[in-house]
């Protein structure tokens, strides 16, 4: 399959074209809605004098402290209404990095504890969001996940996402953060409850733990999609049930890599899901953090030599709704 895109993506990929690669149409489902920005360009444009961190992270816990960093500096400990501000700024970082690279199809993941800082408000928190993604709508299309941070408390989960789900502002429901913790047999409710609104249905899993675990998401949450997903590829058996479900991975490289799930992107094992049938579509995770835009994932891709540009126009085709 190819669209009226292919052959200039194809083209920009052999040449190195990076000017052509970023005029491209692209779809980024796999983004954290606060996290998606141009970190040097975010920092100057508030006036902060934060210093990026480091691009490998074989501890987690270093990663969520600059992430925590980058969401409360310099405040310690920040009122409710400059955690807004804090993330509006996040967010419109984000459309406008995806903008610049090409993307026109995004689903953002805006997190659910987000509500605690408009008071329990909901429709203070939709108009807010909505006010500032109408402002992108020319330029891009916005289709919003919401979010479920698993190691919160269950009673600090269920107050705001069961707002957020009733809302009908958000067009999935994820759930995201370390996955050792809050197993998806704790968020069954919720999952229900998402689907019965008519909420597409993704979870981060298979980035740090099994493939066995992949599964047990899928078959107890009634998964749409998969974020991340790559442990998928240490069994035949989870990929061939993968296919028969017909679940896409929303793949984000280079978050692999520098998490150190994967050893390089050589090593990754896109390619061993893809020639095992698996649908996969590349993504950008946290651009601030990792530096990478969507463009940037495809040439990175393409460098290995172990895919070739058609490959990576189908992946990138893959990422929209119903395909192109």
């Amino acid at each position: 399959m190819a669209d009226k895109d292919s052959k200039s993506f194809i083209n920009a990929l052999k040449t190195g074209d990076r000017s052509l690669m970023d005029r491209i149409p692209k779809a980024d489902v796999h983004s954290h809605a606060a996290l998606g920005g141009d970190f040097n360009r975010w920092v100057k444009k508030e006036g902060l004098d934060l210093k990026e961190g480091t691009h490998s992270f074989p501890d987690f816990t270093v990663f969520q402290d600059l992430v925590d960093n980058i969401f409360t500096y310099p405040y310690g400990t920040p009122s409710s209404q400059q955690q807004i501000s804090r993330f509006l700024s996040l967010y419109g970082a984000t459309y406008e990095n995806a903008i610049a690279h090409g993307v026109s199809y995004i689903e953002p993941g805006y997190d659910s504890p987000l509500l605690d800082h408009f008071n329990g408000d909901i429709k203070a928190m939709v108009r807010v969001l909505k006010e500032q993604m109408d402002s992108y709508s020319q330029q891009i299309t916005i289709r919003p996940d919401i979010g479920i941070i698993r190691v919160f408390e269950r009673k600090d989960i269920e107050h705001t996402i069961y707002p957020c789900i009733e809302s009908g502002i958000f067009n999935a429901l994820d759930i995201f953060a370390d996955e050792r913790h809050g197993p998806p047999e704790d968020f069954v409710d919720v999952f229900k409850a998402a689907k019965k609104a008519g909420m597409k249905l993704k979870a981060h899993a298979g980035e740090l733990l099994d493939a066995n675990y992949v599964r047990r998401s899928v078959e107890l949450l009634d998964l749409d999609e998969l974020q991340h997903g790559i442990a998928a590829a240490q069994s035949t058996e989870v990929m061939k049930f993968l296919v028969d479900r017909n679940i896409r991975l929303n793949i984000c490289p280079s978050s692999n890599v520098q998490l150190c799930t994967t050893e390089s992107y050589a090593a990754h094992p896109l390619r061993i899901l893809m020639d095992n049938g698996v649908k996969c579509c590349i993504n950008s995770d946290d651009a601030i953090i990792f530096g990478q835009s969507c463009s940037d994932e495809y040439f990175n891709l393409y460098q290995t030599g172990l895919y070739s540009a058609e490959e990576l126009d189908q992946l990138r085709l893959n990422g929209f709704p119903q395909g192109r």
